[in-house]
């Protein structure tokens, strides 16, 4: 995949040493997307594992007055690529040998990736139990 953020990180980097969760979003879907992002962040608080919240893109100057007025957390956006904004979220599992997971139109209230981390699995342990289902 060559996805790159804004300051030139290749997304396939992200994941250094340990898998992490990448959820993309439009930020023109950012509302709509707002009770996944929060489940992902309280995720991240409760497990240690890292999650990187990016834009699809550069948000325009409403859009991104709009993120500020709801304090929403975002980790940067991508650059030279072109994703429908109706294709986001985008929930992804990065290891250091690249995407393990990926499913895309994730709203809310929960996801299957959410759903499958429930009691205390691992992100492998839930990928594997996804994959196993089919999903």
């Amino acid at each position: 995949m060559g996805w790159t953020l804004s300051d030139g990180t290749p997304i396939g980097e992200l994941a250094r040493t340990d898998p992490i969760v990448v959820v993309v979003v439009d930020p023109s879907q950012c509302l709509r997307c707002f009770s996944v992002l929060a489940d992902w962040l309280d995720w991240e608080r409760r497990s240690g594992v890292g999650v990187e919240l990016l834009l699809a893109r550069e948000p325009d100057e409403d859009e991104a007055r709009i993120l500020r007025a709801t304090g929403m957390r975002t980790d940067g956006y991508l650059v030279g690529v072109r994703i429908e904004a109706q294709r986001t979220p985008i929930e992804m599992v990065l290891d250091t040998g690249g995407i393990v997971f990926r499913a895309e139109r994730v709203y809310g209230p929960s996801s299957p990736l959410l759903d499958a981390l429930k009691d205390e699995r691992s992100l492998r342990e839930a990928v594997d139990a996804l994959s196993d289902a089919g999903t």
